[in-house]
Parts: structure tokens; sequence; C-alpha cells
């Protein structure tokens, strides 16, 4: 059995506090900017769908890669939420939206009123919640009735292609990461993902949470998939 990395507060926070200066350039890097339009699909999906997003909650939102998006939708009040104070500083210098709030909370207790949001995206982010289940749980007490919850991720999965895959993400990538940055984080993030549960497993935890899936896409390889779950 894999091992599964330290996602303490204290341990998240100070790894995503390091190395956010380089966080950007990296990501974009290593996906050859391929997540980009991951996350525009994202909110072609709300539009073409009709889904209300008069308030969003972009959890986990990071440098706000996917907040930059969102903000497309023209909300009336969106927030940014994240555990590191360093990348919500810079989303503060990137972004520039008069309805954005930053403001920086653990998923698992969040500052917001019961039934607030219409929908909740996690870009990135759900495999480093340090208690899953009640991050989900209480994701679920702050979307309305029938809100959705959006989840882009990695997921465990297996084959020929995902091996392959894996040596990149798994050497080649944490190598020219953690020169780069300057840290051990990029080591941690492909363990977050080979100790991570797969599509499968994923998809019974949301429903023990309260969570319909909707949809799912495969975005690459069945390793980064977007979930449009509905809460019940």
């Amino acid at each position: 059995m894999i091992k599964s990395p330290d996602k303490s507060k204290e341990k998240i926070e100070s790894m995503f506090d390091e190395i956010a200066p380089a966080y950007d350039k990296l990501n974009h890097l290593f996906t050859l900017n391929i997540d980009v339009r991951w996350r525009k699909q994202i909110v072609k999906h709300i539009s073409g769908n009709n889904i209300k997003a008069e308030n969003i909650l972009d959890l986990a939102s990071g440098t706000g890669d996917l907040t930059k998006e969102l903000i497309k939708l023209n909300p009336g009040i969106i927030y940014a939420a994240d555990i590191s104070s360093k990348m919500l500083e810079i989303q503060k210098n990137k972004i520039r939206y008069k309805n954005l709030q930053l403001i920086q909370t653990e998923a698992q207790f969040m500052p917001f009123d019961d039934e607030y949001f219409d929908i909740v995206t996690i870009g990135f982010g759900v495999r480093n919640f340090y208690n899953l289940k009640e991050s989900l749980k209480e994701i679920r007490r702050v979307l309305r009735p029938e809100g959705k919850l959006i989840i882009l991720e990695m997921f465990k999965a297996g084959g020929l292609k995902t091996r392959m895959f894996n040596f990149y993400f798994g050497k080649i990538m944490p190598y020219a990461g953690n020169k780069i940055s300057k840290s051990n984080a990029y080591s941690y993030l492909f363990n977050s993902v080979n100790s991570f549960f797969n599509v499968k497993e994923f998809t019974k935890i949301c429903e023990m949470c309260g969570f319909e899936t909707e949809s799912l896409k495969n975005n690459f390889l069945g390793i980064v998939n977007t979930f449009y779950l509905t809460k019940k």
C-alpha cells in the first residue's frame, strides 16, 4: 500500500507558500499549456448549460488561474479561497475584478453561510485536502439546494500510457520542478496523485458525502478528469 504524504495544514500551507513564485510558470510548462483549455471548458459547460452562477466559490484557488476564467461568467460575487497566503498574494496582483474577494481558509472549516453558493469549483486541489470527506460535507453545507460542485483533478489510473506518464510525472517533472522552485514540493505532488483515489473510488466518496455525479470528462489518459456534481 502506498503511503499517503503529509497533508496537514502546516505542511500544505508552508509548501505552497514556498513554491508560489514559480507555480504558474512551472504548471504551464509541464502541461504545455493544455491545463488552460481544461479550465476554459469548465466555464463553457456552466454557460452552455445555463447554470446559475451568481455566487461562486473557487476553492483551493492557488494563484487564480481558474478564478480568472470564472470571472468571465460575470458573477455577482466570487470568492477565491486558499490555504496559502502567498498564493493569494500572487492572485491579488494578477486579477482585477470588482466582485472578487480573496480569503485564506481550510476546506473543512469555511467561514461562509449555509446554502450561500450556486457553484463551488476546485482546480487541482482536492487531493491535497487533509480530511476529504469532511471537506466535501463542508462544501455541501455552503452550496444551495441542487448547487454544483465542479472538480478538475488528477486521479490514479492504470495502463501502459499511464505508466509512461508516471515516469514523466514521477521522475522528470519532480527533478526539474524541485530544481527550478528550489523546493521538494514537486516530489510531493507526484506522491499526492499516486496515493490518491481512482475515479471510481472518488465517485463513491462524493456520493457518500451527498453529491450526485452529473457527468465526468476524461481530459487526459484517464488521469486528468473533470467531475460535474450536484448537491443531492
